[in-house]
């Protein structure tokens, strides 16, 4: 080779990939959620399958709750069958009449149930099945999205699988609404981090038609579009209505409710049978709470549901106090998400059921605290706490699953 074509050789820039070749960052990023959030989705569906196989063992030889074991899939399937189901089922099926107290269901969840049954061949149940765990996957997609954008794809795993592995995970597949809510309100929070507000306030009202505390994605959505302006109001645009769509979806369900049931708020009147009636400081529920622990037989499962409920209701509010101050805080782009999951996780405190259970299903709740799951996955950087956290509460979600199923209450 000639000095001058060695010359020209080394100025000559370097093959570049065609254009074709090179993956846009945000494609690449939700390509990595989607690997994820299906890893952590096939790991808990094959958890659910395996313990709902061995569930009728505790109770060899002895007269189960739930009857025989189930003799086939289908069996298996509808060992799953349980609790509030109960009600969704018949919404899907023939609405809101005649039981009124069918009200204190939103409807967005029996009505994507009532499309599937509609255009597939599944049963109501199987549909409502169908539903909910695509849904989970949805959400631990966009959950394992919203905590890489706001840390890093590390977290963004632990994040994922933290939340499916919590003991009351099993609600993410089972026919309820938890996973729907949850993947919607997600969604919003991230569309809301993006600055893509039209979309946010659509999820919203979407989340809003799924469970009435999708109202208080309103508060996230006010700070952070807020926050995104430097607080100040001369900066506000005309994206900012798109906040008038978070309520839409209940205001529709309001209005449905009032053209078949004559009553628009037949949706908190139903909550009486549930022994929700009025609204009380946290410290009163707290205190009433700890008296039935106090006054309980220690491992008696009423005196144990108590004690969990407790320990997570307080546990919440160390986990989101933690997510704004402390080593593991998640930084003011984090603050909204505690606007949100605040007063979501007081509900219950302040409107507690007036009965045996004052903070039932606390800790199904606590699924939709999104920011305490961040919090887990920045202490989960600590490989102690990453061994112990997934086995205690998958060890735990397993007998859970099997209480579920063996019809008992899991809340």
């Amino acid at each position: 080779m000639s000095e001058a074509t060695a010359v020209d050789a080394a100025a000559a820039p370097a093959e570049q990939p065609a254009a074709a070749e090179v993956e846009h960052p945000v494609a690449a990023g939700w390509r990595e959620s989607v690997r994820a959030g299906l890893a952590t989705w096939a790991a808990g569906l094959l958890l659910y399958a395996a313990t709902t196989y061995v569930a009728w063992l505790p109770v060899q030889d002895l007269p189960a709750k739930a009857g025989n074991p189930p003799t086939g899939l289908d069996g298996a399937l509808d060992a799953w069958n349980r609790w509030d189901v109960a009600w969704y089922l018949p919404i899907a099926e023939t609405g809101y009449q005649p039981d009124p107290l069918r009200a204190a269901f939103f409807p967005l969840y029996p009505m994507l149930v009532r499309a599937v049954k509609t255009v597939t061949t599944l049963t109501t149940f199987h549909a409502a099945m169908l539903v909910s765990v695509l849904a989970c996957l949805a959400a631990l997609i966009l959950v394992h999205r919203l905590a890489t954008d706001l840390l890093d794809a590390g977290h963004g795993r632990r994040a994922a699988f933290y939340l499916l592995a919590f003991p009351t995970g099993l609600y993410l597949v089972a026919a309820y609404n938890e996973s729907l809510f949850l993947a919607l309100s997600v969604g919003a929070l991230y569309c809301m981090r993006r600055g893509r507000w039209w979309y946010a306030g659509l999820l919203c009202c979407l989340a809003g038609a799924t469970r009435l505390t999708g109202l208080l994605l309103g508060l996230a959505f006010v700070y952070e579009y807020l926050r995104q302006r430097d607080w100040s109001i001369r900066r506000v645009r005309w994206d900012v209505l798109a906040a008038l769509l978070v309520p839409v979806g209940v205001g529709l369900y309001a209005l449905h409710l009032h053209n078949v049931l004559g009553n628009a708020t037949a949706f908190l009147d139903a909550q009486k049978h549930w022994f929700r009636d009025g609204y009380q400081a946290p410290w009163t529920t707290y205190r009433e709470l700890l008296r039935l622990i106090s006054e309980g037989t220690a491992y008696h499962p009423d005196t144990v549901r108590n004690t969990v409920n407790l320990v997570v209701s307080l546990g919440s509010l160390v986990l989101l106090a933690l997510a704004v101050a402390g080593p593991w805080k998640l930084g003011r782009g984090g603050h909204y998400l505690v606007a949100f999951a605040l007063p979501a996780m007081l509900l219950p405190v302040v409107n507690p059921v007036h009965n045996y259970y004052p903070l039932a299903s606390v800790w199904r709740y606590f699924l939709e605290c999104v920011p305490a799951f961040l919090v887990l996955a920045r202490m989960g950087r600590s490989g102690n706490f990453d061994r112990i956290y997934p086995a205690v509460a998958i060890g735990l979600q397993g007998v859970m699953v099997v209480a579920f199923v063996q019809n008992n209450f899991v809340g």
